[in-house]
């Protein structure tokens, strides 16, 4: 990719060369915030039996499960974290998966 845009740039397609480095940027970063997502969830798979165990979401999972909750309408590509994303709901109700999707205050 570095060398197309050099090439782009040598050509004078300076405009073309930016649209492609905002790509990469952009890709970039869904790749690491779906890398941090993984973390989040294998975390999550690891507690599963305290999850199961208790009422409440445990205050050292919040930030996890939210984090979950609020990246699953916004990863298409990743249909499960949509059906995790119910199965929160329906753990801790709607409120609770809606506060973290919709980014309220004081939430985490």
């Amino acid at each position: 990719m570095r060398k197309e845009i050099a090439k782009l740039l040598e050509t004078g397609q300076e405009a073309t060369a930016r649209i492609r480095v905002k790509h990469i940027i952009r890709e970039e970063n869904m790749m690491a915030a779906q890398e941090i997502v993984e973390l989040f969830c294998e975390l999550v798979t690891i507690w599963l039996p305290i999850i199961e165990a208790q009422r409440e979401c445990p205050l050292d999972l919040k930030e996890s499960i939210s984090s979950i909750c609020f990246a699953a309408p916004r990863c298409a590509d990743l249909p499960e974290l949509q059906q995790v994303q119910m199965l929160f709901a329906s753990k801790y109700g709607r409120e609770f998966v809606s506060a973290a999707t919709e980014l309220m205050p004081d939430w985490c």
